[in-house]
């Protein structure tokens, strides 16, 4: 667990930007955890999965989300490893933005460490996560990519075509593919050094690039979504999640009990922390 840290403030300029352009950029964002403390844990899960991850390569059956297979390995629910990732999930340096973007019913829906490794190709073509949802203030779902290294535009970047989370139409994906994929008109590739989180809106186009550097492009994502949506559906979250969520805050963060929603979204099968039972109690939701 890491000391407690005052908040980051975000400005009118960075919001702005998120607004228009469905992403913001923000450096420095893993200096609360230490940025070689947070490699390390990285290449700690890295090891621990590298063999099942050759093992499903070499039988060419694939699973698992971001590109996992030959050009990179997926590595879900990494918390499993090291708790530091959920810590992580709670960074003062991102948490402002996220609440202005997301709504104050904050939760994590995902923790993911990805290696895009270097010389492979483009595991991902042009597409968005969800359809062009859209509320007059908020976002329905918003990530965070932290870089683990300095982000060039060789090393497969994640790539966006700025401002299309405002199209009703979704990128043409047979048009822009292969050695067409960074034809796309408009498209920005997403570089900034180590430490840096990229945050941004999923209806944005999107795509990551062919890795043609000498170096791995490692990333850490969150995603995050307001509190109603279920994360768990039937299954009671994991000892060590209940356990690392210590705070009424955590919880909502994890999806287990609400601090800013209804009581009937909360889960009924973990125990209420005595003093979020009494918040509920307070605020009759």
């Amino acid at each position: 667990m890491i000391a407690t840290l005052p908040q980051v403030g975000i400005t009118d300029e960075q919001l702005r930007q998120f607004r228009e352009d469905g992403y913001v950029l923000l450096e420095n964002a893993l200096d609360p955890f230490g940025l070689r403390r947070v490699q390390s844990a990285f290449e700690a899960v890295q090891r621990a999965t590298e063999p099942a991850w050759r093992a499903m390569v070499q039988s060419g059956t694939f699973k698992g989300g971001y590109g996992n297979g030959p050009d990179a390995h997926t590595m879900s629910s990494a918390y499993e490893y090291d708790t530091l990732f959920l810590d992580i999930a709670e960074n003062p340096v991102t948490t402002p933005l996220l609440e202005a973007v997301i709504g104050p019913n904050l939760q994590a829906m995902e923790i993911v460490a990805h290696c895009h490794h270097a010389h492979t190709n483009a595991h991902t073509g042009w597409h968005r996560d969800w359809p062009p949802y859209r509320h007059p203030q908020y976002s329905l779902k918003v990530k965070a990519f932290y870089f683990l290294d300095d982000q060039t535009e060789e090393m497969g970047c994640f790539t966006v075509v700025p401002g299309s989370q405002h199209w009703d139409t979704d990128p043409p994906r047979d048009q822009y593919t292969g050695d067409d994929l960074e034809a796309m008109p408009g498209m920005k590739k997403m570089v900034g050094p180590a430490g840096s989180v990229l945050i941004w809106d999923v209806t944005l186009w999107h795509t990551g690039t062919a890795n043609t550097s000498d170096r791995d492009r490692r990333l850490l994502i969150y995603g995050y979504m307001p509190f109603w949506v279920k994360k768990w559906e039937s299954q009671t979250p994991p000892p060590s999640v209940i356990d690392w969520a210590d705070t009424p805050q955590r919880r909502q963060l994890m999806g287990i009990h609400a601090v800013h929603g209804r009581a009937s979204w909360d889960r009924k099968d973990v125990d209420y922390l005595p003093e979020h039972a009494e918040l509920v109690k307070a605020k009759k939701f």
